[in-house]
Protein backbone atom coordinates (compact mmCIF):
# COMPACT_ATOMS: atom_id res chain seq x y z
CA UNK A 1 0.00 0.00 0.00
CA UNK A 2 2.67 2.08 0.70
CA UNK A 3 4.05 2.01 -2.51
CA UNK A 4 1.21 2.31 -4.50
CA UNK A 5 0.52 5.93 -2.68
CA UNK A 6 4.45 6.55 -3.14
CA UNK A 7 3.37 6.34 -6.93
CA UNK A 8 0.59 8.23 -6.69
CA UNK A 9 2.77 10.93 -5.53
CA UNK A 10 5.13 10.73 -7.30
CA UNK A 11 2.84 11.15 -10.59
CA UNK A 12 1.53 14.10 -8.31
CA UNK A 13 4.87 15.87 -8.75
CA UNK A 14 5.16 14.48 -12.73
CA UNK A 15 1.79 16.40 -13.19
CA UNK A 16 2.43 19.37 -11.31
CA UNK A 17 6.00 19.38 -13.24
CA UNK A 18 4.16 18.92 -16.71
CA UNK A 19 1.44 21.88 -15.84
CA UNK A 20 4.01 24.32 -16.61
CA UNK A 21 4.18 23.56 -20.11
CA UNK A 22 1.35 25.07 -22.47
CA UNK A 23 1.34 22.41 -24.96
CA UNK A 24 1.94 19.88 -23.21
CA UNK A 25 -1.04 20.53 -20.67
CA UNK A 26 -3.09 21.33 -24.27
CA UNK A 27 -2.00 18.06 -26.04
CA UNK A 28 -2.49 16.49 -22.24
CA UNK A 29 -6.19 17.72 -22.30
CA UNK A 30 -7.20 16.46 -25.87
CA UNK A 31 -6.42 13.28 -25.84
CA UNK A 32 -6.29 11.53 -21.91
CA UNK A 33 -8.18 14.25 -20.22
CA UNK A 34 -10.78 14.07 -22.88
CA UNK A 35 -11.28 10.53 -23.33
CA UNK A 36 -11.41 9.91 -19.79
CA UNK A 37 -13.87 12.31 -19.02
CA UNK A 38 -15.83 11.08 -21.93
CA UNK A 39 -15.76 8.00 -20.68
CA UNK A 40 -17.01 7.97 -17.07
CA UNK A 41 -19.55 10.67 -17.85
CA UNK A 42 -21.38 8.97 -20.43
CA UNK A 43 -21.31 6.20 -17.89
CA UNK A 44 -22.28 7.67 -15.34
CA UNK A 45 -25.05 9.57 -17.41
CA UNK A 46 -26.86 6.06 -16.97
CA UNK A 47 -28.11 7.14 -13.21
CA UNK A 48 -30.66 9.77 -12.66
CA UNK A 49 -28.90 10.86 -9.41
CA UNK A 50 -25.72 12.48 -8.53
CA UNK A 51 -23.07 9.88 -8.21
CA UNK A 52 -20.63 12.69 -7.24
CA UNK A 53 -22.73 13.19 -3.90
CA UNK A 54 -23.01 9.44 -3.26
CA UNK A 55 -19.02 9.52 -4.29
CA UNK A 56 -18.15 12.43 -1.78
CA UNK A 57 -20.46 10.13 1.26
CA UNK A 58 -18.56 7.13 0.75
CA UNK A 59 -15.10 8.78 0.57
CA UNK A 60 -16.19 11.28 3.47
CA UNK A 61 -17.14 8.23 5.57
CA UNK A 62 -14.36 5.46 4.67
CA UNK A 63 -12.08 8.09 6.14
CA UNK A 64 -13.42 9.15 9.21
CA UNK A 65 -14.26 5.38 9.41
CA UNK A 66 -10.64 4.11 9.28
CA UNK A 67 -9.18 7.07 10.84
CA UNK A 68 -11.25 5.57 13.94
CA UNK A 69 -10.31 2.76 13.45
CA UNK A 70 -6.85 3.41 13.59
CA UNK A 71 -6.52 5.55 16.86
CA UNK A 72 -8.65 3.00 18.48
CA UNK A 73 -5.58 0.80 17.66
CA UNK A 74 -3.36 3.44 18.48
CA UNK A 75 -4.78 3.73 22.16
CA UNK A 76 -4.05 -0.28 22.37
CA UNK A 77 -0.27 0.63 21.54
CA UNK A 78 -0.78 -1.01 17.75
CA UNK A 79 1.20 1.27 16.10
CA UNK A 80 1.47 -0.82 13.10
CA UNK A 81 -1.87 -1.47 12.41
CA UNK A 82 -2.65 2.24 13.05
CA UNK A 83 -0.28 3.75 10.15
CA UNK A 84 -2.07 0.75 8.17
CA UNK A 85 -5.11 2.60 8.41
CA UNK A 86 -3.73 6.37 8.16
CA UNK A 87 -1.91 5.03 4.68
CA UNK A 88 -5.67 3.87 3.65
CA UNK A 89 -6.92 7.21 4.34
CA UNK A 90 -3.89 8.99 2.65
CA UNK A 91 -4.25 6.82 -0.31
CA UNK A 92 -7.91 7.63 -0.74
CA UNK A 93 -7.51 11.18 -0.49
CA UNK A 94 -4.10 11.15 -2.38
CA UNK A 95 -5.81 9.12 -5.10
CA UNK A 96 -8.55 11.48 -5.60
CA UNK A 97 -6.15 14.37 -6.14
CA UNK A 98 -4.05 12.55 -8.44
CA UNK A 99 -6.96 11.25 -10.77
CA UNK A 100 -8.65 14.97 -10.57
CA UNK A 101 -5.18 16.60 -11.61
CA UNK A 102 -5.16 13.66 -14.51
CA UNK A 103 -8.56 14.64 -15.74
CA UNK A 104 -9.19 18.12 -15.65
CA UNK A 105 -6.53 19.85 -13.86
CA UNK A 106 -4.31 20.44 -16.72
CA UNK A 107 -6.84 22.19 -18.52
CA UNK A 108 -6.57 25.12 -16.37
CA UNK A 109 -3.58 25.71 -18.15
CA UNK A 110 -4.40 25.46 -21.65
CA UNK A 111 -4.22 27.54 -24.39
CA UNK A 112 -6.59 30.41 -24.35
CA UNK A 113 -10.24 29.99 -24.95
CA UNK A 114 -11.04 30.37 -28.90
CA UNK A 115 -13.68 32.19 -28.85
CA UNK A 116 -14.52 35.04 -31.53
CA UNK A 117 -14.50 38.91 -29.96
CA UNK A 118 -15.50 42.34 -31.08
CA UNK A 119 -12.01 43.45 -32.16
CA UNK A 120 -13.27 46.39 -34.25
CA UNK A 121 -13.39 50.04 -33.62
CA UNK A 122 -14.98 51.10 -30.82
CA UNK A 123 -17.26 54.04 -31.22
CA UNK A 124 -18.65 55.56 -28.28
CA UNK A 125 -21.48 57.28 -30.13
CA UNK A 126 -23.09 53.57 -31.12
CA UNK A 127 -23.14 52.98 -26.92
CA UNK A 128 -26.55 53.82 -26.32
CA UNK A 129 -27.66 52.12 -29.43
CA UNK A 130 -26.15 48.74 -28.66
CA UNK A 131 -27.00 48.78 -24.92
CA UNK A 132 -30.82 49.71 -25.60
CA UNK A 133 -30.95 47.00 -28.29
CA UNK A 134 -30.16 44.60 -25.56
CA UNK A 135 -32.51 45.85 -22.87
CA UNK A 136 -34.98 45.70 -25.88
CA UNK A 137 -34.33 41.66 -25.94
CA UNK A 138 -34.27 41.25 -22.48
CA UNK A 139 -37.72 42.42 -22.23
CA UNK A 140 -38.98 40.52 -25.23
CA UNK A 141 -37.75 37.65 -23.60
CA UNK A 142 -39.58 38.03 -20.24
CA UNK A 143 -42.53 39.27 -22.31
CA UNK A 144 -42.19 35.65 -23.88
CA UNK A 145 -41.94 34.02 -20.48
CA UNK A 146 -44.84 33.23 -17.34
CA UNK A 147 -44.15 34.82 -14.23
CA UNK A 148 -45.98 33.45 -10.84
CA UNK A 149 -47.55 36.45 -8.81
CA UNK A 150 -44.16 36.62 -6.61
CA UNK A 151 -42.05 37.08 -9.65
CA UNK A 152 -40.97 33.97 -10.10
CA UNK A 153 -40.28 32.55 -13.66
CA UNK A 154 -42.54 29.57 -14.70
CA UNK A 155 -40.56 27.22 -16.56
CA UNK A 156 -42.14 26.14 -19.79
CA UNK A 157 -40.49 22.69 -19.76
CA UNK A 158 -39.46 20.49 -17.26
CA UNK A 159 -35.58 20.84 -15.84
CA UNK A 160 -34.13 17.21 -17.49
CA UNK A 161 -35.43 19.15 -20.94
CA UNK A 162 -33.54 22.13 -20.14
CA UNK A 163 -30.17 20.68 -19.48
CA UNK A 164 -30.82 18.68 -22.60
CA UNK A 165 -31.84 21.78 -24.93
CA UNK A 166 -28.54 23.31 -23.38
CA UNK A 167 -25.99 20.56 -24.13
CA UNK A 168 -27.82 20.85 -28.23
CA UNK A 169 -26.76 24.25 -27.83
CA UNK A 170 -23.02 22.91 -26.90
CA UNK A 171 -23.21 21.38 -30.19
CA UNK A 172 -22.63 24.87 -32.16
CA UNK A 173 -19.15 24.97 -30.74
CA UNK A 174 -17.36 22.80 -33.72
CA UNK A 175 -13.66 24.21 -32.69
CA UNK A 176 -11.53 21.20 -31.74
CA UNK A 177 -10.67 22.91 -28.22
CA UNK A 178 -13.62 21.49 -27.19
CA UNK A 179 -14.87 17.97 -26.15
CA UNK A 180 -17.22 16.51 -28.07
CA UNK A 181 -18.95 15.14 -25.44
CA UNK A 182 -21.22 17.04 -23.26
CA UNK A 183 -21.75 15.80 -19.80
CA UNK A 184 -25.51 15.56 -17.76
CA UNK A 185 -26.14 17.83 -15.05
CA UNK A 186 -27.63 16.40 -12.37
CA UNK A 187 -29.37 17.85 -8.85
CA UNK A 188 -27.66 18.07 -6.01
CA UNK A 189 -29.79 16.64 -2.92
CA UNK A 190 -27.28 18.30 -0.75
CA UNK A 191 -28.32 21.85 -2.36
CA UNK A 192 -29.32 23.38 0.98
CA UNK A 193 -25.78 22.66 2.22
CA UNK A 194 -23.82 23.80 -1.27
CA UNK A 195 -26.05 27.28 -0.72
CA UNK A 196 -25.29 27.92 2.73
CA UNK A 197 -21.41 28.24 1.15
CA UNK A 198 -22.92 30.29 -2.00
CA UNK A 199 -21.83 27.47 -4.37
CA UNK A 200 -24.37 27.44 -7.07
CA UNK A 201 -23.38 24.33 -9.00
CA UNK A 202 -19.85 21.82 -9.63
CA UNK A 203 -18.10 19.95 -12.24
CA UNK A 204 -16.35 16.85 -10.86
CA UNK A 205 -13.98 15.67 -13.28
CA UNK A 206 -13.09 12.36 -11.80
CA UNK A 207 -16.67 11.34 -12.57
CA UNK A 208 -17.26 13.80 -15.75
CA UNK A 209 -20.38 14.63 -14.12
CA UNK A 210 -21.86 18.11 -13.69
CA UNK A 211 -24.35 18.99 -10.56
CA UNK A 212 -26.11 22.13 -10.10
CA UNK A 213 -27.95 23.92 -7.46
CA UNK A 214 -31.52 23.21 -6.72
CA UNK A 215 -32.18 26.40 -4.69
CA UNK A 216 -31.33 28.36 -7.27
CA UNK A 217 -34.07 30.15 -9.45
CA UNK A 218 -35.67 29.75 -12.80
CA UNK A 219 -34.10 32.62 -14.17
CA UNK A 220 -30.60 32.00 -12.87
CA UNK A 221 -30.76 28.24 -13.65
CA UNK A 222 -29.68 27.52 -17.65
CA UNK A 223 -26.51 30.35 -17.12
CA UNK A 224 -25.33 28.11 -13.89
CA UNK A 225 -25.48 25.03 -15.63
CA UNK A 226 -24.47 26.11 -18.81
CA UNK A 227 -21.07 27.23 -16.76
CA UNK A 228 -21.01 23.57 -15.19
CA UNK A 229 -21.38 22.14 -19.01
CA UNK A 230 -18.69 24.88 -20.49
CA UNK A 231 -16.06 22.78 -17.58
CA UNK A 232 -17.14 19.38 -19.29
CA UNK A 233 -16.26 20.83 -22.57
CA UNK A 234 -12.71 21.05 -21.55
CA UNK A 235 -13.06 24.79 -20.07
CA UNK A 236 -11.84 24.51 -16.45
CA UNK A 237 -10.90 28.38 -16.04
CA UNK A 238 -13.91 30.17 -14.28
CA UNK A 239 -13.43 33.02 -16.42
CA UNK A 240 -13.64 31.03 -19.55
CA UNK A 241 -16.21 29.26 -18.57
CA UNK A 242 -18.35 32.07 -17.41
CA UNK A 243 -17.49 33.71 -20.76
CA UNK A 244 -18.59 30.46 -23.43
CA UNK A 245 -21.82 30.41 -20.61
CA UNK A 246 -22.68 33.93 -21.64
CA UNK A 247 -22.06 32.92 -25.23
CA UNK A 248 -24.40 30.01 -25.37
CA UNK A 249 -26.95 31.33 -23.64
CA UNK A 250 -27.40 35.36 -25.66
CA UNK A 251 -26.74 33.33 -28.36
CA UNK A 252 -29.74 31.00 -28.03
CA UNK A 253 -33.19 31.56 -29.66
CA UNK A 254 -34.31 30.21 -26.69
CA UNK A 255 -35.74 33.33 -24.80
CA UNK A 256 -35.44 31.93 -21.22
CA UNK A 257 -31.65 31.32 -22.12
CA UNK A 258 -31.03 34.71 -23.21
CA UNK A 259 -32.66 36.01 -19.99
CA UNK A 260 -30.80 34.29 -18.04
CA UNK A 261 -27.71 35.85 -19.72
CA UNK A 262 -29.20 38.88 -18.63
CA UNK A 263 -30.00 38.48 -15.93
CA UNK A 264 -26.24 37.37 -15.06
CA UNK A 265 -24.30 39.74 -17.64
CA UNK A 266 -27.03 42.90 -17.95
CA UNK A 267 -25.26 45.02 -15.68
CA UNK A 268 -21.43 44.94 -18.21
CA UNK A 269 -23.70 45.89 -21.02
CA UNK A 270 -25.08 48.76 -19.24
CA UNK A 271 -21.49 49.68 -17.70
CA UNK A 272 -20.38 50.87 -21.47
CA UNK A 273 -22.97 53.88 -21.19
CA UNK A 274 -20.93 55.10 -18.34
CA UNK A 275 -18.01 56.45 -21.55
CA UNK A 276 -20.28 58.54 -22.99
CA UNK A 277 -20.54 61.89 -23.26
CA UNK A 278 -23.67 62.51 -21.72
CA UNK A 279 -23.81 61.65 -17.93
CA UNK A 280 -27.82 60.55 -18.10
CA UNK A 281 -27.12 58.27 -21.19
CA UNK A 282 -27.14 55.25 -17.79
CA UNK A 283 -29.66 56.25 -16.25
CA UNK A 284 -31.98 56.89 -19.11
CA UNK A 285 -31.47 53.34 -20.73
CA UNK A 286 -31.81 51.37 -17.80
CA UNK A 287 -35.11 52.90 -16.93
CA UNK A 288 -36.02 51.28 -20.11
CA UNK A 289 -35.78 47.21 -18.26
CA UNK A 290 -39.77 46.66 -17.55
CA UNK A 291 -40.86 46.67 -14.72
CA UNK A 292 -41.91 42.53 -15.09
CA UNK A 293 -37.56 42.40 -15.27
CA UNK A 294 -37.32 44.59 -12.55
CA UNK A 295 -39.68 42.10 -10.32
CA UNK A 296 -38.20 39.17 -11.17
CA UNK A 297 -34.39 40.89 -10.46
CA UNK A 298 -36.15 41.83 -7.05
CA UNK A 299 -37.42 38.26 -6.51
CA UNK A 300 -34.46 36.56 -6.90
CA UNK A 301 -32.20 39.37 -4.35
CA UNK A 302 -35.12 38.06 -1.67
CA UNK A 303 -34.76 34.50 -2.56
CA UNK A 304 -31.05 34.45 -1.95
CA UNK A 305 -30.80 37.05 0.90
CA UNK A 306 -29.42 35.56 4.00
CA UNK A 307 -29.25 31.52 2.68
CA UNK A 308 -25.69 31.84 1.98
CA UNK A 309 -24.69 32.51 5.68
CA UNK A 310 -21.57 30.45 4.96
CA UNK A 311 -20.37 32.44 1.68
CA UNK A 312 -16.85 33.71 3.11
CA UNK A 313 -15.73 30.32 4.44
CA UNK A 314 -17.01 28.92 0.86
CA UNK A 315 -15.15 31.71 -0.97
CA UNK A 316 -11.90 31.07 0.97
CA UNK A 317 -11.93 28.00 0.09
CA UNK A 318 -12.62 28.41 -3.45
CA UNK A 319 -10.24 30.86 -3.67
CA UNK A 320 -7.79 28.63 -2.97
CA UNK A 321 -8.33 25.67 -4.56
CA UNK A 322 -8.41 28.44 -7.92
CA UNK A 323 -4.86 29.67 -6.94
CA UNK A 324 -3.42 26.37 -6.24
CA UNK A 325 -4.74 24.98 -9.73
CA UNK A 326 -3.11 28.61 -11.44
CA UNK A 327 -5.94 31.17 -11.62
CA UNK A 328 -3.71 33.86 -9.48
CA UNK A 329 -7.51 35.62 -9.35
CA UNK A 330 -8.58 32.69 -7.37
CA UNK A 331 -12.32 33.50 -6.96
CA UNK A 332 -11.88 37.15 -8.44
CA UNK A 333 -12.18 35.03 -11.47
CA UNK A 334 -15.36 34.87 -11.67
CA UNK A 335 -15.99 38.67 -12.62
CA UNK A 336 -15.82 40.19 -15.95
CA UNK A 337 -13.00 42.01 -17.05
CA UNK A 338 -12.00 45.57 -16.53
CA UNK A 339 -13.30 48.18 -19.48
CA UNK A 340 -9.94 49.97 -19.97
CA UNK A 341 -9.56 53.41 -21.08
CA UNK A 342 -7.09 55.88 -22.03
CA UNK A 343 -5.68 59.44 -20.96
CA UNK A 344 -8.54 61.00 -22.37
CA UNK A 345 -11.32 58.78 -21.02
CA UNK A 346 -11.69 56.94 -24.74
CA UNK A 347 -12.84 53.18 -24.14
CA UNK A 348 -9.63 51.21 -25.39
CA UNK A 349 -10.45 48.17 -24.56
CA UNK A 350 -13.83 46.41 -23.64
CA UNK A 351 -14.06 43.85 -20.85
CA UNK A 352 -14.49 40.07 -22.07
CA UNK A 353 -18.43 40.48 -21.38
CA UNK A 354 -18.69 43.69 -23.36
CA UNK A 355 -16.77 42.19 -26.30
CA UNK A 356 -19.05 39.32 -26.37
CA UNK A 357 -22.13 41.94 -26.55
CA UNK A 358 -20.50 43.93 -29.22
CA UNK A 359 -19.26 40.96 -31.47
CA UNK A 360 -23.37 39.76 -30.96
CA UNK A 361 -24.90 43.37 -32.04
CA UNK A 362 -22.42 43.72 -34.39
CA UNK A 363 -22.94 40.08 -36.42
CA UNK A 364 -26.84 41.11 -35.82
CA UNK A 365 -26.80 44.11 -37.87
CA UNK A 366 -24.02 42.58 -40.38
Amino acid sequence: MSFILLLMIAFLIVLGVLKNNVEIAETWTRTFGRWYTKTFGEFNEKFSFSITEVSFVIVIISCVVFLAWGFSLLGNKKIWPFIHRLLMVSLIVVGTITIYNASVGMAYVRKPLPLERYKGDIKKEEFVQIATYFVNDCNDCANQLEFDDKGEIVLPYSKKDMIEKLRVEFIRLTDDYYNSYTPMAKALISSPLFTSVSIVGMYFGVLGEANYNTHSTNAELPFYIAHELAHGKGVMREDDAQLLATYICLTSEDPLFRYSAYYNTMDRILNILTYTDNKDDYKNVKSQISEKVWTNFNYIYDHWKGEAFLSEFGDKVNDIYLKLFGQKGGTSSYTDTDTDVDDQGKVAYLSNYQSIYFKIYYDKKA
